[in-house]
């Protein structure tokens, strides 16, 4: 219930309590506004003063005319008031008012110049929050080198990573939910621009019994064209099917595939046990195993890394980072 003739919009509750109105943060945000007729100039004459506490001193400080000065301290204390200094013709001293508007005026100032410094980092790239979205397969040597290059450099970005499959990263670009993915072998994306940091070439993966798993017998890729192949699936996102197999077109044959898998470990524990051999891009070689050999195949067709980002996103970190991609590791 409403009490009739309340001030400030007031409340009283059933119970006779009084209860404050609401307050949206619109309004809350006007009410913090500086009234207009206190200037940062003002605010930062009132401290010169206040820590000379003459006002002549000041006045020379600030390269202004000492009755300029005193207009910019009254026209505060008209705004406040009340005084912020008790004056006679020796000394000058600061009011109770005066002493809590010290702190007050000190924390603006330096929470603005904080704020036009972060502002100016952001702007360039320097500070802020990125956003990148990478596929498993580049997670191995790729991205560590560029997050411990990149923050050696920005170390005000914070950088949020998330590890997703090529088509759920390409959605989260377009979605605005990532600002940079990290792609194997993309296709184009529309409204997107892929910009290659990294190509390595293909290792044949296979079991330590293979003939070819022995590295004193030279490699020939055709030597594996009746060997049971373990490959993945053709993905909409990538092209690292089509890679795998221009490969073996290459070498003189099809492989004949007798099991797909959906990622890198995958096809390799099938080697492991037996099922067939695979072919990977060279960096699966970190994922030393047992039992696992790998061998180069030198050809022009090589896997390629690329980050893409919208088009319409020209912000200095996102351009930063993949700058620093493609020269962290040599292709």
């Amino acid at each position: 219930m409403t009490r009739p003739g309340a001030a400030s919009g007031m409340t009283t509750t059933a119970s006779g309590d009084s209860k404050l109105p609401s307050i949206s943060p619109e309004k809350t945000m006007t009410t913090l506004r500086p009234p207009p007729l206190v200037e940062l100039r003002h605010l930062h004459a009132f401290l010169v003063v206040a820590e000379e506490l003459h006002f002549g001193r000041a006045a020379i400080r600030l390269g202004i005319a000492q009755p300029p000065l005193s207009q910019q301290i009254k026209r505060i204390e008209r705004v406040l008031g009340h005084p912020l200094f008790v004056r006679d013709t020796r000394n000058v001293s600061l009011t109770p008012a005066g002493e809590a508007f010290v702190e007050t005026a000190r924390m603006v100032l330096q929470q603005l110049a904080l704020g036009i410094e972060r502002s100016r980092a952001v702007a360039t790239g320097d500070a802020g929050r990125l956003a990148v979205g990478f596929t498993p397969t580049t997670a191995l040597r790729l991205l560590p080198a560029i997050v411990h290059a990149f923050r050696g450099d920005y170390a005000r970005v914070e950088i949020a990573l998330s590890e997703m499959m090529p088509d759920a990263l390409i959605e989260g670009l377009r979605r605005g939910e990532i600002d940079l993915a990290l792609l194997r072998d993309a296709r184009p994306i529309e409204g997107a621009e892929l910009v290659t940091l990294h190509t390595e070439p293909f290792v044949a993966v296979l079991p330590a019994g293979h003939p070819l798993a022995d590295p004193a017998v030279p490699f020939d890729l055709a030597a594996m064209a009746g060997d049971p192949f373990v490959l993945f699936p053709r993905n909409p996102a990538s092209h690292s099917m089509e890679a795998v197999i221009a490969l073996c077109v290459e070498a003189g044959f099809t492989p004949r595939v007798v099991q797909e898998v959906p990622g890198w470990q995958t096809a390799i524990a099938m080697v492991g046990s037996g099922l067939g051999v695979t072919i990977l891009p060279e960096s699966v070689d970190s994922l030393k195993l047992p039992g696992i050999v790998y061998r180069r195949i030198e050809s022009p067709i090589r896997s390629i890394i690329c980050a893409a980002r919208r088009i319409d996103d020209e912000r200095p970190m996102v351009r930063n980072f993949i700058e620093r991609g493609a020269s962290v590791m040599p292709t």
